[in-house]
């Protein structure tokens, strides 16, 4: 009997060594910009797993193995943005950052392989995705980009102005007519303005030319508005 116990023990640790206890799956990244393994995986701001694995596949590639804690395991859904960046908590490694810009999604499989972005795609994402639900977040974009506008130059400043023209003409589609109606009365007039203050400046050095385009970004702006 006591035989029978001990060998039941040692049985029950280990299947208790055999329970997985992390989700894991892989992510498809174009590239993986220093990622290696052990590297953490965080969800928004928490670490909930590490990097299991980096493997360069055929197409030039990445498939990165990410093991996510079981607790954290219904967090990263099949519609969450995947992408590289810095660890936030050390700024010096790198890590996998898992962001929820829209609502809904399934958990991902075991063994699943979703498609990871870059930085920047995931932060235009994020943007864009806040336009749609609030045009007031827009206007804070606005004043970001205009804030230290003044420490460009102006071919900069110009560049800045076109590239911002040309992701509110790429979203207007979105917008409801109420805010249509809020974008064209209480955000469009300051972009306007800050146009205007350029415009001075570069007309002082006979450079006014260099708007022209600026010019014909505002103008569709209105028709389509």
């Amino acid at each position: 009997m006591i035989k029978n116990f001990f060998f039941s023990s040692i049985t029950a640790i280990i299947l208790i060594g055999c329970i997985e206890t992390t989700h894991n799956f892989m992510i498809q990244f174009d590239d993986v910009q220093g990622l290696r393994k052990y590297d953490q995986v965080y969800f928004d701001k928490t670490a909930i797993g590490e990097v299991a694995g980096v493997e360069y596949i055929d197409s030039g590639s990445c498939l990165v193995s990410v093991a996510v804690e079981n607790q954290f395991s219904s967090l990263p859904k099949d519609t969450s943005t995947f992408y590289i960046d810095s660890n936030p908590d050390t700024g010096s490694e790198k890590a996998v950052r898992i962001i929820q810009i829209n609502e809904g999604g399934n958990k991902i499989e075991k063994k699943g392989i979703v498609n990871g972005q870059s930085k920047y795609a995931a932060i235009y994402g994020q943007i864009t995705n806040k336009f749609r639900k609030n045009i007031y977040f827009m206007e804070s974009e606005i004043n970001v980009v205009f804030k230290d506008f003044r420490n460009l130059s102006e071919n900069d400043q110009v560049k800045q102005i076109e590239r911002h023209l040309d992701k509110i003409l790429a979203e207007l589609d979105n917008l409801s007519v109420e805010m249509r109606h809020k974008f064209k009365s209480e955000i469009l007039p300051d972009i306007n303005a800050q146009i205007e203050e350029l415009r001075r400046r570069l007309e002082e050095i006979g450079k006014e030319e260099k708007l022209k385009y600026v010019d014909q970004k505002i103008e569709t702006i209105y028709e389509e508005l």
